[in-house]
C-alpha cells in the first residue's frame, strides 16, 4: 500500500487538506475501513509520512522536517486511573510560509487543553497564527472491537485496547487544512510515547517494552515485545521466520522498515489472531506459534508485501495469497511437514464451498476467501509452474500486480497471469475465480516435481509412553508417569521424539523448553522417513508448576520441596535391660507423598533426642532405620523415633536380679550358690 503525494499551487496562497487515515488488513476477515474527513472540492489531499520511533524527547520529535515541512507529532500517554482512555497531545511545527491551519478531529476525543488553537466547534480548531508550536491535548478512547469468524479469528472482540497498565492502540487521526506561500510544504507525521513504549506507522504500544531488530534482504525488522507479553516463540525465531520469508518472497514492494508488535493476552481477549495496518506494521498475539500452517506471523507479513488494491472481483486475492504463502513459507522453512501443509489447503475441498465463486463475494460462505481462496491460489501457482516448466510462479503475478497504479480488475488479474505463464494458466485462473468448480489438493509427489523436493522436515514431540520420562538424583532413578511430579534437585530426562517426514536427509535440532525457555538441545542427522528418540535433560531447582515442551507438544511438570518422611512404628530388641546397657530401636519409615521424601529421623529417650539418621525415599517407598540407645539409669524408660508412639523399656539395677525375662537360661545364680549365700548372710547377722 503505497503512500502517494500530489498537489497543485494556484496563486500566492494555496489551501490544502491533509487527512491522516489508514486501512487495516485483519487476520480474520476483510479489510477494516476507517473514516476520513471530507475533502473540499478543488483542494488536494496529501498522505503523511511517518517514521517508527520509540520514546524520545518531544523537542527532538518536533524538529523541523526536511525542506521546512509541517511536522505533526502525536504524543501518547497512559492514564492508569482511567482504563479505556489515553492522553494524546497533537503538536505542530509550522514553517514560516504556512499562513493558516485548521485541524479537524477525525476520531472521537475530548479536548482538555489547547495552546495556540482556537475552538471552532467540538471537532474543529484554528491555529491563532502566532504560537510557534501550537498543540491540542485530549482524552481518547482507543478501544476498538470487531466480530469475526474464520481461520484467523479469535474468541474475543478487541482490535485495539487500553487496560490502564498498558495499551495497544491505533494512533489518533486528524485532518488538516492549511494555506501557504511559495513552495508547497509537505506534512511529516510523527509519533512518540510520553513514557515507556514504542510506535510504528499507525500503531502505538504504551508500557514497558524491549525491541529486537534485525536487518536483512534490504529490510529492517523491528519486533516490539511488551513486558506484559509472554511469547511462545523466542524473538530470534520470529525474526528468523520473517527474514527467511522476506528472502523467499520475490514480489517487489519491500518496505524499508517492518514493525511487528507482540500483543499481550493476559488482560485482553482479542477479536483476531493478528492484524496488519498501514504500509508495513502489524500485531500478533503473543502465544501464536511458528510451527503451524496458519502461521499468523507470516500471514501478517505477507500483507505488508501486498501493494496492490483490489476491486470486488479480485478482493479474494488479499487473504487468499496471505493464507497460501503463510502455509507455503512455513513448509519451506521446515517448520511443518507436507502432511500439515496438505491438510491446511485441502480444507478448500469441502462441500461448504461448492457454490462459492471467488470473484463474486456475495456467494462466499465460511470465509471462502481464506479457505477456498488459499487452495485456488495454490492451484494457480501449480498451473503456472507446470505450464512454464517451473520458470513462472504466482510470485511473478503478484509482482506485476504490485507494480500497477490502479485497482486490480478481473481483466487486469487475468492479463497478469497470461503475461507470466501464457494462455493455459490464464484459462485456469479464470476457471478458479469465475466458476464454482470444486477444487482438489495435489499430493507430495506432484509437489516435489513442481515445487522441488520437499526438504528435510523435522517433526519434534514428547514421548507417548511413561517410560519416556525418567527422574534421577539423590532420591531415585526411575521412570515417571504424566503429569510429571518431581522434588527440587531432581533431574528429569525426556526422550524427545524426532521424525523426518521430508523427502531428503537433514539435520535436526531437538530442543527442550521450560515455560518457553530453551534449557537443553541435541542435534544430529536423520534420513528421510527416519525416526529416533533423543534424551534431553533438565534439573529443577525451584518448586512450581512448569510447562515442558518439545516442538509444539507440551506437558505439565509439578515440582515440590521434598516431602517429610513418616515414621509409622518403632520396635526394640529387648523390653528389659540393666542400667548402663543399650537397647536397639528400629523405626519403620515410609513416604506416602507423590514426590520423594528427604529428611532426618530423630530417635528419643524419654522425649529427649539422642540420635539422628538421614533418609531419602522415593514415592511409596518404605525402609527401616536403627539406633542403639544407652539407658544409664534404672526405671521405666520410653524410647522412640519421629512422631510414632514410643516403646516402654524396663531398666533394672545390677542387684535387682537377672535382666531380661524370668526362666531364661544362661549365666546367673544356681541352687548351690544360692544356699551358700544364705548361710553366709546368717553368719553375718550373728556376728
Amino acid at each position: 500500500m503505497r503512500r502517494t503525494e500530489r498537489g497543485w499551487v494556484a496563486g500566492a496562497w494555496t489551501l490544502l487538506l491533509v487527512v491522516s487515515m489508514a486501512g487495516s488488513a485483519v487476520a480474520g476477515g476483510a479489510a477494516v475501513s476507517t473514516a476520513s474527513a471530507a475533502e473540499p472540492a478543488g483542494q488536494t489531499a496529501l498522505s503523511e509520512s511517518a517514521a517508527p520511533t520509540t520514546g524520545g524527547s518531544l523537542a527532538a520529535a518536533n524538529a523541523t522536517g526536511v525542506d521546512g515541512d509541517i511536522v505533526r507529532t502525536g504524543s501518547y500517554a497512559l492514564t492508569p486511573d482511567r482504563p479505556g482512555s489515553v492522553r494524546v497531545t497533537i503538536t505542530y511545527e509550522l514553517p514560516d510560509r504556512v499562513g493558516s491551519l485548521r485541524t479537524f478531529l477525525v476520531d472521537d476525543g475530548t479536548v482538555t487543553d489547547t495552546d495556540g488553537f482556537d475552538r471552532v466547534n467540538d471537532t474543529t480548531y484554528d491555529w491563532d497564527e502566532s504560537t510557534a508550536r501550537p498543540s491540542i491535548t485530549l482524552r481518547y478512547n482507543p478501544n476498538e472491537t470487531t466480530s469475526k469468524t474464520g481461520p484467523e479469528a479469535a474468541g474475543g472482540q478487541y482490535l485495539f485496547a487500553d487496560t490502564g497498565e498498558w495499551a495497544l492502540i491505533r494512533q489518533f487521526r486528524t485532518s488538516s487544512r492549511y494555506s501557504y506561500s511559495g513552495s508547497q510544504p509537505g506534512v511529516d507525521r510523527r509519533a512518540r510515547t510520553d513514557g515507556p513504549g514504542a510506535t510504528g506507522d499507525r500503531i502505538v504500544f504504551l508500557g514497558d517494552v524491549r525491541t529486537v531488530e534485525r536487518t536483512q534482504n534490504g529490510q529492517t525488522f523491528r519486533l516490539v515485545v511488551p513486558e506484559a507479553a509472554e511469547l511462545s516463540e523466542s524473538p530470534e525465531s520470529i525474526l528468523d521466520s520473517l527474514t527467511n520469508a522476506s528472502r523467499s518472497l520475490q514480489v517487489g514492494n519491500r518496505d524499508e522498515t517492518v514493525v511487528g508488535f507482540a500483543a499481550p493476552t493476559d488482560r485482553v481477549e482479542w477479536g483476531v489472531r493478528g492484524l496488519a495496518t498501514g504500509d508495513a506494521e502489524f500485531w500478533v498475539r503473543d502465544f501464536e506459534r511458528l510451527g503451524e500452517p496458519a502461521n499468523v506471523w507470516l500471514h501478517e507479513y505477507v500483507h505488508t508485501r501486498q501493494a496492490f488494491r483490489t476491486t470486488s472481483e479480485t478482493r479474494w486475492l488479499t487473504e487468499a495469497t496471505a493464507q497460501y504463502y503463510a502455509a507455503g513459507l512455513t513448509l519451506e522453512q521446515g517448520r511443518i511437514d507436507f502432511e500439515a501443509f496438505e491438510r491446511e489447503l485441502a480444507r478448500g475441498e469441502r462441500s461448504t464451498y461448492d457454490d462459492v465463486v471467488l470473484s463474486s463475494p456475495s456467494t462466499w460462505a465460511a470465509n471462502a476467501n481464506y479457505v477456498k481462496g488459499a487452495l485456488a491460489a495454490g492451484r494457480l501457482d501449480l498451473a503456472l509452474r507446470e505450464g512454464t516448466n517451473q520458470s513462472a510462479t504466482l510470485q511473478r503475478v503478484m509482482r506485476e500486480l504490485n507494480e500497477g497504479q490502479q485497482p486490480v480488475t478481473q481483466t487486469a488479474f487475468l492479463e497478469a497471469v497470461e503475461a507470466a505463464g501464457g494462455a493455459e494458466p490464464r484459462a485456469t485462473a479464470a476457471e478458479l475465480s469465475e466458476t464454482s468448480e470444486p477444487l482438489s489438493m495435489w499430493n507430495q509427489r506432484t509437489h516435489s516435481r513442481l515445487f522441488g523436493t520437499v526438504p528435510a522436515q523435522m517433526r519434534y514431540g514428547l514421548p507417548s509412553g511413561a517410560d519416556g520420562y525418567r527422574a534421577s538424583g539423590p532420591y531415585r532413578n526411575d521412570t515417571l508417569s504424566t503429569p510429571v511430579r518431581l522434588a527440587t534437585g531432581e533431574r528429569l530426562t525426556v526422550d524427545a521424539v524426532v521424525e523426518n517426514t521430508g523427502g531428503e536427509a537433514g539435520a535436526y535440532n531437538a530442543t527442550l523448553t521450560v515455560d518457553g525457555r530453551a534449557v537443553a538441545s541435541a542435534s544430529g542427522q536423520l534420513d528421510a522417513g527416519g525416526e529416533r528418540t533423543v534424551p534431553l535433560s533438565h534439573t529443577f531447582d525451584r518448586p512450581g508448576e512448569y510447562t515442558l515442551g518439545v516442538g509444539g507438544e507440551t506437558t505439565t511438570v509439578v515440582v515440590e520441596e521434598p516431602a517429610e518422611p513418616t515414621v509409622s512404628g518403632v520396635r526394640v530388641d529387648s523390653e528389659r535391660v540393666r542400667a548402663g546397657e543399650s537397647v536397639r530401636v528400629t523405626a519403620t519409615v515410609r513416604n506416602d507423598a507423590a514426590v520423594p521424601a528427604n529428611g532426618t529421623v530423630t530417635f528419643t529417650r524419654d522425649g529427649e533426642p539422642v540420635a539422628e539418621r538421614a533418609v531419602a525415599l522415593a514415592p511409596g517407598a518404605t525402609t527401616e532405620l536403627s539406633a542403639d540407645i544407652e539407658l544409664p539409669t534404672a526405671g521405666e524408660r520410653r524410647v522412640g523415633a519421629g512422631s510414632a508412639t514410643p516403646v516402654t523399656v524396663t531398666v533394672t539395677t545390677p542387684t535387682d536380679g537377672p535382666a531380661g525375662t524370668s526362666g531364661g537360661s544362661g549365666p546367673g545364680f544356681t541352687a548351690p550358690v544360692a544356699a551358700l549365700a544364705a548361710v553366709l548372710a546368717l553368719l553375718a547377722r550373728r556376728r
